[in-house]
């Protein structure tokens, strides 16, 4: 995805020959030249990503949602996906409205969320 201000900000996963690498999930915002701003690590691939004003919400295999500012990669907050309390697995993500996410899960079901 690009920002404002010509950026880029993509997912990525490395895998070795017996399967994710520790810590080989991560979403890098990158300068025109490609040098990496800011990288966020983790143990688990992403399954979708969208941008709001200012923030990158990031959705992974194990459940969890995380919003990283746009900026600096910092975490602002993280939460499992759950409906009804029974974890779900997001597998799509796309930001409607500022704060408004539209959040598909693997059992087929579509989330409408706020957040903020």
């Amino acid at each position: 995805m690009e920002t404002s201000d010509g950026e880029l900000v993509h997912v990525g996963t490395v895998y070795h020959g017996w399967g994710l690498q520790p810590g080989g999930s991560f979403v890098v915002r990158r300068r025109k030249t490609g040098e990496p701003t800011w990288v966020f690590r983790t143990d688990w691939p992403a399954t979708s990503f969208d941008s709001d004003t200012g923030i990158v919400y990031v959705t992974y295999t194990n459940g969890e949602l995380v919003a990283l500012n746009i900026d600096t990669g910092t975490v602002l907050w993280r939460q499992h996906v759950t409906v009804a309390a029974v974890p779900v697995v997001p597998t799509a993500l796309t930001v409607t409205d500022p704060g408004r996410l539209l959040i598909g899960t693997s059992d087929g079901r579509i989330l409408d969320c706020s957040v903020g």
